[in-house]
């Protein structure tokens, strides 16, 4: 055996173990989105949204206004449009819990509120189920929904240049979502999109919509 040869495999080696273990250990962590951050009271975000069939006829601006509320005598986040009604939010973590029509009335309520799986890792898969009040009836539903993060995108938009978490989801009525959101920024929709099929109860549909504009209140 050549004593040269055998130092050389042996130097090799090592510094192959070496390398791996470097490029390892200094491996970056997958990206999370720990939560979503919370914009403050009176901030305006504009949007262009175009729907049509059961998401109705529309095509223009719809403006949503940050403002306090209550709900069921606790306080809540409402994020309303006299264009399209009035979602209530948690003030921490910003999940749906209700939803009212432009004049106030109560629509819907959902048990529990509807939210992600924060925090959020690309590839991640998960289901929910929940129970929801339809006021105008007073009936109780049952209604699923199964999510899904698709990943990181950077989306551009009229309001500019967002780094996106690009999540999907489908509900028991057959109704699916892409939503682009960005957590870190506060802004819960930079873009979306919706599909109704024809065997929704309320007939098919379809609506996009995109940021235009967002003002954050004067300090």
């Amino acid at each position: 055996m050549n004593p040269r040869r055998t130092a050389l495999s042996a130097a090799l080696l090592a510094l192959t173990g070496f390398t791996l273990l470097t490029v390892t250990g200094c491996a970056a962590p997958p990206p999370v989105a720990e939560r979503m951050v919370m914009s403050p009271m009176g901030t305006v975000t504009t949007y262009h949204r175009k729907s049509s069939g059961s998401l109705g006829t529309f095509d223009g601006k719809v403006v949503w206004t940050h403002a306090p509320a209550t709900w069921q005598g606790k306080p809540v986040i409402s994020f309303g449009a006299p264009q399209a009604g009035v979602a209530l939010h948690d003030p921490v973590s910003f999940a749906m819990v209700a939803s009212l029509a432009p004049d106030g009335k109560p629509l819907m309520a959902f048990d529990p509120p509807i939210d992600y799986a924060w925090p959020l890792t690309v590839g991640q898969t998960w289901s929910t189920q929940y129970t929801v009040t339809l006021y105008p009836s007073g009936n109780k539903v049952p209604f699923k929904r199964d999510f899904k993060v698709e990943g990181i995108e950077d989306v551009t938009v009229p309001a500019g240049t967002f780094k996106t978490w690009k999540l999907s989801w489908k509900d028991s009525s057959g109704e699916t979502e892409t939503r682009w959101i960005s957590p870190a920024q506060g802004v819960a929709t930079v873009k979306r999109h919706v599909e109704r099929p024809a065997t929704h109860a309320q007939g098919p549909g379809v609506l996009d919509a995109e940021l235009l504009s967002r003002v954050l209140p004067a300090k």
